[in-house]
């Protein structure tokens, strides 16, 4: 009796073991994500933001989740940085709120671009551009980890670090190009609605 009660208590701790095992992978020091974020891309995400800190001491967190679930994205922020050990930035999305942000600890802001990280114009933007040209259906991962090495790197380019786990220039460039045909090919349907606007009216 007593053994079978011992196999049933540790199939039941098991089970258990197996449901939360999920939750932990989902929570690392510096990525927090929910399914809209691959495991590979939060693993990249994860070496680039231990190396940081291990040189430096900056903090570099991503917040992915798929809502703020009603609470405002930088209230969100100031509460999660109130056990933060200063310096730190904080990259947060709320995808379904479509809402992106940079917090950061005072004095950090001169060693990055918050402007330039988070402008939706397609020539300067490293986040927001990709993330609207997508479908939401279509992983934000690309958009996210694009804009994270961008933050890191800035940061480690300030205090003349060099990241060996950088994405390095290839990958923007390849990101740069890929956004460059996506709005080149807008511009040129933009621009042949209107001729054949003019061209019927004619």
């Amino acid at each position: 009796m007593k053994t079978l009660l011992h196999v049933k208590a540790k199939k039941l701790w098991l089970l258990c073991l197996l449901t939360l095992l999920p939750m932990l992978v989902f929570a690392k020091d510096f990525v927090i994500y929910d399914d809209i974020l691959e495991e590979k891309t939060a693993q990249k995400i994860e070496e680039m933001g231990s190396e940081l800190f291990a040189k430096s001491g900056v903090k570099v967190i991503l917040i992915a989740k798929k809502s703020g679930e009603g609470e405002n994205i930088l209230t969100y922020e100031q509460n999660f940085a109130k056990d933060l050990t200063p310096p730190y930035a904080l990259l947060t999305l709320f995808q379904a709120d479509q809402k992106v942000d940079v917090y950061h600890s005072l004095g950090l802001e001169k060693e990055f671009d918050r402007e330039a990280l988070l402008s939706p114009l397609p020539w300067k933007g490293t986040i927001i551009p990709l993330l609207t040209s997508k479908k939401k259906e279509v992983s934000v991962g690309p958009a996210l980890l694009n804009g994270y090495a961008e933050l890191v790197e800035e940061i480690a380019a300030y205090r003349k670090i060099e990241l060996e786990s950088a994405i390095g220039s290839a990958n923007k460039t390849t990101m740069n190009i890929v956004r460059l045909l996506l709005y080149g090919f807008m511009a040129f349907v933009v621009v042949f609605i209107i001729y054949k606007r003019i061209k019927s009216r004619g």
